[in-house]
């Protein structure tokens, strides 16, 4: 009974407090199973030297179907898969014989990214006005009279798909991935080590943004751009997915009808890679695992300005933003922590 109880523990601290309320529901629908399976993962018959082949087999053979998968989905320009990401997750898991905690810890984590997802995509369009020019005036003053993204591609772009756009490619899809991965390594390798502070920092930063994108929607260098506002943006970015044979998302880029393409400030390309480098830094991780973060913060910076997806001034107010909502976080878990002892009292 104590699998289940601990198993089922992270659930129900998601579901939240309102008693009957559907995230609480789901909680209690999906703790029985996942205290089965912690019962199972833990039973005796589990640990024998078959089972333990078998378990590992079967996570082999997802491994090897995530990455079959993942790459028909590459090889038909479509991108890195999700579903093979999650389902080589899960293999990992099942290797280690830690599928319950895997469950325990990261169904939360999928729901509410689903979630939050589906809220996204219902916010309503408001009708307000889309702002061009501001951003146009402060990163001219920041690149001392011309534009950051204009300055660079005449200086770095030569008019075909080379290494430096392929690497802007990885740095701007590193975006999803990078988090990803990061979070895996915290729960696998560090014991949690800054998990939660992570997602909810992740999680706030995004809220902050998407609140930004309705109330003041704005438009990116490429767009402006077309609309003849300032010089022309080469279409780096798209290029180079066609280069990629990722046509299927090439066709996508800068369809409005696909994703929001006037949600330029802040920009969340800039904000997630800071909050990452804040987690580590709180919880003393790796001094390498810092720098390779770091590196890869930089990469992303340069490479959403000089494809034209952002203006300077976007991904400054992006990295502003990462901290506010670190300081929101921190602000609200430390409220919490003091609070803990007078409720312990009670």
């Amino acid at each position: 009974m104590d699998a289940e109880v601990t198993a089922g523990r992270g659930l129900t601290r998601a579901a939240g407090t309102v008693h009957g309320g559907p995230m609480r529901r789901a909680a209690r629908a999906l703790r029985l199973p996942i205290g089965v399976i912690a019962r199972l993962d833990a039973a005796p018959v589990g640990q024998t030297t078959s089972a333990t082949r078998l378990r590992r087999g079967v996570a082999v053979l997802m491994a090897v179907y995530a990455l079959v998968y993942g790459a028909l989905a590459l090889s038909h320009g479509e991108g890195v898969s999700i579903a093979a990401v999650i389902t080589l997750l899960v293999a990992s898991a099942l290797y280690t014989n830690r599928v319950s905690r895997f469950l325990r810890d990261w169904v939360p984590v999928f729901v509410g990214l689903a979630l939050y997802v589906l809220t996204t995509a219902a916010v309503p369009d408001l009708g307000l006005k889309v702002h061009y020019t501001p951003q146009i005036d402060v990163d001219r003053v920041l690149g001392f009279g011309t534009l950051p993204t204009t300055w660079l591609q005449e200086h770095l772009y030569e008019g075909r798909t080379g290494p430096l756009e392929l690497f802007s490619l990885l740095m701007y899809v590193s975006h999803f991935l990078a988090p990803l991965v990061l979070a895996f390594l915290l729960w696998a390798v560090w014991e949690k080590r800054g998990f939660s502070d992570l997602l909810f920092g992740l999680l706030a930063v995004s809220i902050l943004a998407d609140i930004t994108f309705v109330l003041a929607p704005t438009a990116p260098p490429w767009l402006a751009a077309q609309h003849g506002l300032i010089e022309p943006v080469q279409p780096i970015l798209t290029n180079a997915l066609y280069s990629a044979h990722l046509d299927a998302l090439a066709a996508h880029k800068g369809d409005a009808s696909a994703y929001n393409v006037v949600a330029a400030i802040p920009s969340l390309h800039a904000a997630w890679p800071v909050i990452c480098l804040l987690v580590i830094r709180k919880h003393r991780l790796p001094r390498w695992l810092f720098a390779a973060q770091l590196g890869i913060t930089i990469g992303v910076l340069f490479a959403i300005v000089y494809t034209g997806e952002h203006y300077l001034v976007d991904a400054l107010v992006g990295v502003a933003y990462a901290f506010a909502a670190w300081w929101l976080l921190q602000l609200v878990f430390g409220a919490k922590r003091a609070l803990s002892p007078a409720a312990a009292s009670r």
